[in-house]
C-alpha cells in the first residue's frame, strides 16, 4: 500500500492547492476517525489538491513516506496517555507546515487543538468534529476529557467552518452545539463494498465489526445473544475486529471470560479482517449490529459498509447513529445499553430480512464518497 518515491519530485507541482491535515492517528492504525481520513484524503489528490498529513508516529513508522498519494509525516512520541500521545514535536511541525498551507483541516478531538489553531489564519483553518471524548470514570480521565473539550471549544471557536458526518451529533455534543452556525454536514467516505456470493452457512450468522474496546458495547451484544440463544439453536455470532493493539486497551479478555462463563455456542472472534475479504464477511451476515453506548461512537461506518453488501443493521439509538437506518429503512434503532431490546430487534432481522432489506441505489443516494469528497472540497476553495 505504500508508494516510496522522492518526496521533492512528487510535490513540486505548485499550482495545486495544498492541504494540510492534522489528525493524532492515521494509516497503518485503523479506527473509524482513521479511515475516514484516509480515504478523504486519498480522494482529494485526485481532485487538484497536494495533501499533506501530520500525524503521529505511534508504532515505530517511517517518519515520512508517501502513502497512496497522501504526504504522510509522523511526529515522533515520547509517551501515550490513555487514547492520547505526548509529542512536543508535534506541535512544531503543525506550525512549520501551516505556514505552507492554503487550507488546515484538523480532525477533532485532539488535546493540542487549542494550542494548533491559535498560530493557524482563521480563514484557512477547517475543522472535523468526529465526536466527543468519552473515558472510564475516574478522576484522571476526567481532567484529561475536560482539558480536552476546552482545547476543542477554542479551535472549533477559532475555525471558518466545523465539518460533522451529521448535524444530529453536532447538536448534540458538549462541545460543537455551540457553534450550530458553523457546522457543515458532510456525512463521511465510504468504502466501495458490493454484495458477493458466498458459502451457504448452516447457522444464521449475527455479525460485529469495529475494535474491540469499551464504548463498542459488545458486551450488550454478548447478553442479547445469550437471550437469544437460549431459544433458539440456529444462531452463530462473529465478532470480527482488532483486539491486539487498541489505543487505549481493549476489553478481549473480559468479553473472552463472559463466553466461557456463560457457555456461550458458536461464538467466533474473527480478528482484523483483510481488506479484500470485508465484501464477503459482510455478505455472509443475516444481521450486523453495532450496539455502541456512548458518545465516541457518532456515525459508525460500518453499517453503511454491510448495507452496500446486502445486510441489514440493528444499531444504537445515539445521536449520529441512528441517522443511518433513519434515511435508509435499512435496520432497527435499538435503545443504547438495553439487551433485551436488542435481542427483539436482532430477532426481527432474523425472522424477516427481505422487510428491511433496500437496494444498493437507496444506500447510495444518502452516503457516498463522492458526496462527502465534493462538500470538503467546495468548502476549503472558498
Amino acid at each position: 500500500m505504500r508508494d516510496r518515491r522522492d518526496l521533492g519530485d512528487f510535490f513540486k507541482n505548485m499550482d495545486m492547492k495544498k492541504l494540510l491535515v492534522i489528525l493524532n492517528y492515521y494509516f497503518p492504525y485503523v479506527s473509524g476517525i482513521s479511515e475516514y481520513a484516509r480515504i478523504l484524503c486519498e480522494e482529494l489528490t485526485k481532485t487538484g489538491f497536494e495533501v499533506t498529513v501530520l500525524t503521529a508516529n505511534h508504532n515505530k513508522l517511517p517518519p515520512e513516506e508517501i502513502v497512496n498519494g497522501v504526504r504522510v509525516i509522523r511526529a515522533p512520541i515520547i509517551a501515550k496517555i490513555s487514547k492520547g500521545t505526548v509529542s512536543p514535536q508535534f506541535i512544531r511541525l503543525a506550525y512549520k507546515l501551516s505556514k505552507k498551507a492554503d487550507v488546515v483541516n484538523m480532525h477533532l478531538p485532539m488535546l493540542e487543538s487549542g494550542i494548533i489553531s491559535s498560530f493557524i489564519e482563521r480563514d484557512k483553518l477547517i475543522a472535523t468534529y468526529q465526536c466527543d471524548i468519552h473515558l472510564p470514570a475516574n478522576v484522571f480521565n476526567a481532567l484529561i476529557a475536560g482539558a480536552m473539550d476546552k482545547s476543542n471549544y477554542a479551535c472549533l471557536k477559532k475555525a471558518k467552518r466545523i465539518m460533522a458526518t451529521s448535524i444530529d451529533y453536532a447538536d448534540n455534543s458538549r462541545v460543537a452545539a455551540h457553534f450550530h452556525e458553523k457546522l457543515v454536514e458532510a456525512g463521511a467516505p465510504v468504502k466501495n463494498y458490493h454484495n458477493v456470493p458466498t458459502a451457504a452457512y448452516p447457522k444464521k450468522r449475527i455479525g460485529f465489526c469495529g475494535r474491540i474496546v469499551e464504548e463498542k458495547g459488545i458486551d450488550i451484544l454478548l447478553e442479547a445473544y445469550r437471550e437469544l440463544s437460549s431459544k433458539r439453536n440456529d444462531i452463530s455470532l462473529i465478532i470480527a475486529g482488532n483486539y491486539s493493539s487498541v489505543a487505549g486497551g481493549g476489553v478481549f479478555q473480559k468479553l473472552k471470560k463472559y463466553i466461557e462463563d456463560c457457555k456461550l455456542p458458536d461464538v467466533e472472534f474473527a480478528g482484523e479482517i483483510k481488506e479484500h475479504d470485508m465484501d464477503r464477511f459482510y455478505s455472509s451476515l443475516d444481521v450486523f449490529v453495532l450496539p455502541s453506548v456512548n458518545s465516541m461512537e457518532a456515525f459508525g461506518m460500518v453499517q453503511i459498509e454491510a448495507m452496500r453488501c446486502g445486510t441489514p443493521v440493528v444499531a444504537s439509538d445515539l445521536p449520529g447513529v441512528r441517522t443511518v437506518i433513519q434515511k435508509t429503512g435499512m435496520g432497527l434503532v435499538c435503545r443504547k445499553r438495553d439487551w433485551r431490546h436488542l435481542a427483539e430487534c436482532i430477532e426481527r432481522l432474523l425472522n424477516d430480512p427481505d422487510a428491511f432489506k433496500k437496494p444498493l441505489a437507496v444506500v447510495e443516494r444518502f452516503f457516498s464518497t463522492r458526496a462527502t469528497v465534493e462538500m470538503y472540497r467546495q468548502i476549503f476553495e472558498e
